[in-house]
């Protein structure tokens, strides 16, 4: 009995003087998260990409006074750089630029869902609601900065 009692203490000793290959171990996760970055950086240009024809093909259809089929995420807009939501008050007629980045909202929401909430606070309570003009890269100070000609 002695000796195999003594054979299991040597095999516990042996087995947790070798213990897990944390090199291997760490070698291993740091390949797999370079991978998953690397995969991430790939698809986080495609993801601009989409975003930024979705952005400018809503645009177009609005401009063209088209109906609107689809409406881009908040998300979407904001990673396409399009920070800005201009809308406009069909009664009173004018228009005001929203900064997604500063709403609290999912950023899987439609833009479209903001209408209700960005609706004329001046005509409550049958108020009318906003009209979504456009999604810009600018505030409409920034645009109408950049397309004034100073005249001397």
């Amino acid at each position: 009995m002695p000796e195999a009692t003594n054979d299991i203490v040597h095999r516990i000793q042996t087995a947790s003087e070798m213990g897990f290959n944390r090199r291997k171990l760490e070698d291993q996760r740091r390949a797999t998260a370079a991978k998953e970055a690397a995969s991430r950086r790939a698809t986080d240009v495609q993801v601009l990409e989409d975003a930024e024809r979705l952005i400018a093909a809503r645009n177009e259809r609005q401009v063209e006074r088209m109906p609107m089929l689809f409406s881009p995420t908040i998300g979407a807009a904001i990673a396409a750089q399009y920070w800005f939501l201009w809308i406009r008050c069909p009664a009173c007629r004018t228009i005001n630029a929203i900064d997604l980045r500063v709403l609290d909202r999912h950023p899987d929401a439609a833009v479209s869902s903001l209408i209700p909430v960005l609706s004329c606070r001046s005509r409550r309570p049958n108020a009318s609601f906003a009209e979504l003009v456009r999604i810009s890269r600018k505030t409409i100070a920034g645009e109408f900065r950049e397309n004034t000609v100073v005249v001397c």
